[in-house]
């Protein structure tokens, strides 16, 4: 059989390389999030993937364009950097706002990573593929209240209440939130919602302590919390009730607003991935840090966990090689499913091959036509107020394989 020969096929692709974009959000402009040099551990990683024959044949060859996540001037400037001056052929990381329509709609051009949200508006209007790790759907939100009937939250419960952050949550959840109470035979006393992304801190002010009064008035003793958690978390914080929310990303905010870790212990939540603190380390991920600490071998590579600090003078480098692994693993399986001469649609394709995957520290992922979210994990996780300082999320059970 005659191979196909490798040629130039698309734009950032020649008979040699395939060049790819990231993009990096530098989170320590916030006092948080120092994550070392990205330079270096994307030459480790790609030097890694070079080494083992790279794609089908061609090396990957990069160019990183770094910027503040709150600042959309910035966030486009990468975007024309990436997609314009390096003409890549796939920008990985994700951004936000117009930024992700800059990358996959105005220019075409393929987006995909931990921070792309691959369905709604976002996949309505690209003009190239995209692809992340989020859950598709309702099926993270639903699931985890049938996960909190298993472990037995449930048990003893005598009024329950939900919260959303506003209306666009409300209405996208409310119905299937209400039918799986109702599958388990559990009744729904109160449902409560603010949208702190539209009010004056005034008005939060206000509108929180009428939710407290709602929450007392009702005797609630269990309040399960919808979207990002922050302001729940505020808000419900010290009642005296059993909280659970599906966001577990906003129990820094919420202390850093002012709570009490203690009064947020035994809270649970969700995750979509193992932790890199506590669980055992799957094979992908112990790769890209051999990869990595081999290439970097003078910086600091700690796993993560209670009493781990990270700051700006001595960087931790093994959260950010683990993310960056994901979205270069997932490149790179797309990638070689797209065939020898890769173009968009051929990438499409690719990823939707990718029936039944994993990716460093997520067991379960999976693709298909029209679905590009492909995060299929869910883990539960429980606030521990005394495992540190602020906290620490600890694994309850086993991952859920939430594949379709």
């Amino acid at each position: 059989m005659v191979e196909e020969p490798r040629t130039a096929s698309f734009r950032g692709i020649t008979e040699d390389t395939i060049h790819i974009g990231v993009g990096f959000w530098d989170t320590s402009v916030f006092g948080f999030g120092f994550f070392g040099d990205p330079d270096l551990v994307w030459s480790a990683l790609i030097d890694a993937v070079n080494a083992r024959g790279g794609v089908n044949g061609r090396n990957l060859e990069y160019t990183i364009a770094g910027f503040n996540p709150a600042s959309n001037e910035q966030m486009l400037g990468a975007c024309i950097a990436l997609t314009e001056d390096a003409q890549v052929f796939a920008v990985l990381g994700g951004m936000r706002g117009d930024a992700n329509y800059c990358v996959s709609e105005q220019h075409e051009t393929i987006h995909l990573g931990s921070q792309v949200s691959a369905e709604g508006e976002a996949l309505e209007r690209a003009r190239a593929p995209i692809a992340g790790f989020f859950s598709a759907g309702n099926v993270r939100e639903s699931s985890f209240i049938a996960e909190l009937e298993a472990i037995g939250w449930f048990d003893g419960a005598q009024s329950i209440g939900v919260h959303y952050p506003g209306d666009a949550i409300a209405d996208r959840l409310a119905d299937e939130v209400a039918q799986a109470m109702r599958d388990l035979d559990l009744d729904l006393e109160l449902v409560l919602n603010i949208d702190d992304l539209v009010l004056d801190e005034d008005t939060l002010e206000s509108q929180t302590d009428i939710m407290r009064e709602q929450a007392r008035s009702a005797d609630l003793d269990r309040i399960i919390i919808f979207g990002p958690a922050a302001t729940g978390l505020i808000t419900y914080g010290e009642l005296d009730v059993d909280l659970a929310a599906v966001d577990s990303n906003n129990f820094t905010t919420a202390i850093n607003a002012g709570i009490d870790p203690a009064h947020l212990d035994g809270t649970i939540a969700t995750t979509d991935r193992i932790s890199l603190a506590s669980d055992p380390i799957d094979a992908a991920t112990q790769q890209c840090l051999d990869d990595a600490q081999a290439a970097i071998s003078d910086v600091r590579f700690e796993r993560p966990g209670p009493g781990v600090v990270n700051n700006a003078d001595d960087p931790n480098y093994w959260p950010y090689t683990v993310l960056a692994c994901r979205d270069l693993y997932l490149f790179v399986q797309a990638a070689a499913a797209a065939g020898v001469n890769p173009t968009n649609d051929s990438f499409r394709a690719g990823i939707e091959s990718l029936s039944n995957t994993s990716l460093p520290q997520i067991p379960f992922v999976s693709f298909a036509p029209g679905k590009y979210n492909g995060g299929d994990t869910l883990r539960l996780v429980m606030f521990d107020a005394d495992a540190d300082e602020d906290g620490e999320l600890i694994p309850l059970g086993d991952p859920v394989d939430l594949t379709p």
